[in-house]
């Protein structure tokens, strides 16, 4: 399963096909882990270390030489009426996309954050 790095090209057209004749918002949030509250683990479909603070995931970058710890940004997408549409509560219009055996798929939000930790293994708190 891959949820990072997706092309929002292909989020957008996905989604456009998924929901014709509606307005779709792309968007990015922070990769939340509700289940994990610090520590190290593996998440499938990220070959690297991913560190968890706080409920939030972070993977190292080199930044001017010295490694530097940054948020990991998830694509999400807003299906709207139109784009002027306001979302006071994002349950069933609020879709996480991810790639699984080379589809493309989605599901919602609140159903991402129940799923996720069957694809997270913890290597140490």
């Amino acid at each position: 399963m891959q949820i990072t790095n997706l092309k929002t090209e292909e989020i957008l057209e996905y989604a456009q096909k998924q929901f014709p004749n509606m307005y779709i918002s792309l968007d990015e949030t922070d990769f939340y882990l509700p289940s994990i509250e610090s520590g190290e683990i593996c998440v499938e479909g990220i070959d690297h270390p991913v560190y968890v603070s706080t409920h939030y995931a972070y993977e190292d970058h080199l930044v001017n030489g010295n490694q530097t710890r940054y948020k990991i940004p998830i694509s999400i997408f807003y299906v709207k009426k139109d784009a002027y549409d306001v979302i006071y509560d994002n349950r069933g219009c609020c879709f996480v996309p991810y790639i699984e055996d080379g589809c493309m798929q989605h599901v919602s939000y609140q159903e991402f954050l129940d799923m996720i930790p069957t694809f997270v293994n913890i290597v140490k708190i």
